[in-house]
């Protein structure tokens, strides 16, 4: 898709942006600031690429991640909203298409569950000496019962829940200790959606949380910093950010975990665990070659963005929403109105964008860019070396695959016999040999048994 930013900015626009940088709510709803309906003109490219799906587990209600366990090269863990981890056999250590093992169970741990949710469990990931130490962390949606080790509430406003980071411990023979959960953290989150959820270890070996900007619209609203959470560096608000923090540790305020020495922002009072700032609700992230750290980060109203996450890195929110200016709009919906590449000064860019007019999933208006992975496998030569990710689009519509092609260019993958696909797309994975595989469901709903995983295969 091709983007052609303004030529001239207007100098009311200029002041805003900085009225904004100062740290003010947002720009008003002035009559210079109109909607862009269609802020990156022409449809998706179409990759030369085609793909197909098989089928590996079904019979799931909402699986929204996958996880390795080091050492553990022929099986692959698969989060499933509602609480639960399935353990499933994968290449020729499957005896069977389809066999899954009950691998933790803590639904009794969470909130109660709507029909349509971003509540739940949501993230996993197993630390990178679990063989030796046989570590594995959670992220779930939990009733707000206890003192939180982070909020942004104002006195006397109850969170609509807390999102926690827990740790477990297995046996040598890979059960989990029902008697391990070890709390690490807890985060008053005051509605109940954009709670990201993504684990992820990096090259470091430390832990990275993704945590969207509490919910509601707009970034603002009660539980919400005067100029968005996602760009509040205050104490205690840990809201719209990437964490990185060590497991192992325990110099942190609580004394549950460690706070890494080059941390970006470990110098500034209630900043220590931040590692990047300025996003809505990074739901999916995953580390690729070279260490880099890929974001997909789900837009407001029109602008689905990549990111490459670096330390101390601003991307934006809600100051802008991809490449272009954001207007909060007050109590009115808030929306994009003019394109700003590279401003303001001091904000990151995504690497790509598309819109909600490109044809994803059109005319239904749920779409959310579901992170992926790059791709190091074998089996798509095709594909080698592509940030491989998708859009969700639930209510009816179908989800897309989509990757990143020559300069970043979003592209639509082909699906074998899947045009349109018919499922939304709730999230993605990658086995210890670089494969991919895809997570739907039949609506995007928690209830019923339409869930499946489904390998991004070769046609043959």
């Amino acid at each position: 898709m091709v983007r052609e930013a303004n030529a001239i900015r207007p100098l009311l626009d200029k002041v805003v942006v900085l009225a904004m940088m100062a740290g003010l709510a947002g720009p008003p709803a002035l009559a210079q600031n109109t909607r862009l309906d269609d802020p990156v003109p022409g449809p998706l490219a179409v990759s030369a690429v085609t793909v197909a799906l098989r089928p590996v587990l079904h019979g799931l209600a909402s699986p929204v991640a996958t996880a390795v366990a080091p050492g553990e090269t022929d099986h692959l863990y698969v989060v499933d909203q509602v609480g639960l981890v399935w353990k499933t056999a994968i290449g020729a250590g499957a005896r069977q298409k389809g066999e899954k093992q009950l691998f933790l169970d803590v639904r009794s741990r969470l909130v109660p569950l709507g029909q349509f949710e971003e509540r739940g469990l949501l993230g996993l990931a197993f630390h990178p000496d679990y063989a030796a130490n046989r570590r594995l962390y959670t992220y779930t949606s939990e009733p707000a019962a206890m003192a939180p080790d982070f909020s942004t509430q104002p006195p006397g406003v109850a969170p609509n829940h807390q999102s926690v980071l827990t740790e477990w411990r297995t046996d040598a023979a890979g059960n989990v200790d029902a008697a391990s959960p070890r709390v690490l953290m807890r985060i008053d989150q005051p509605q109940a959606n954009h709670n990201a959820g993504a684990l992820a270890f990096g090259p470091d070996r430390m832990l990275y949380i993704a945590l969207g900007d509490g919910g509601a619209g707009d970034d603002q609203g009660p539980g919400h910093a005067p100029e968005g959470n996602a760009q509040s560096l205050a104490p205690g608000n840990v809201l719209g950010k990437i964490l990185r923090i060590d497991p192992l540790g325990d110099n942190a305020a609580n004394g549950a975990y460690g706070i890494p020495s080059d941390n970006p922002f470990v110098a500034r009072a209630g900043a220590d665990e931040i590692y990047a700032y300025g996003l809505r609700n990074p739901f999916r992230m995953s580390f690729g070659p070279g260490g880099t750290l890929w974001v997909g980060d789900v837009g407001q109203g029109a602008i689905e963005e990549v990111n490459h996450i670096v330390a101390g890195g601003n991307y934006g929110w809600r100051i802008k929403e991809g490449s272009f200016l954001f207007d909060a709009n007050g109590t009115g919906p808030g929306f994009v109105y003019q394109s700003s590449p590279g401003l303001p000064a001091g904000l990151i860019d995504p690497i790509a964008e598309y819109d909600h007019a490109d044809g994803v999933g059109a005319p239904v208006a749920r779409q959310a860019v579901i992170g992926g992975f790059v791709y190091t496998g074998t089996s798509m030569p095709a594909l080698s070396g592509q940030y491989v990710f998708a859009d969700y689009v639930g209510s009816g519509g179908s989800g897309t695959l989509l990757t990143l092609g020559p300069r970043n260019v979003v592209q639509k993958l082909n699906v074998m016999r899947r045009e349109p696909l018919g499922l939304s797309i709730l999230g993605m994975g990658q086995d210890a040999a670089g494969e991919l595989y895809l997570l739907t469901s039949g609506g995007g709903r928690l209830t019923g048994t339409s869930g499946a995983v489904m390998r991004i295969d070769a046609p043959r």
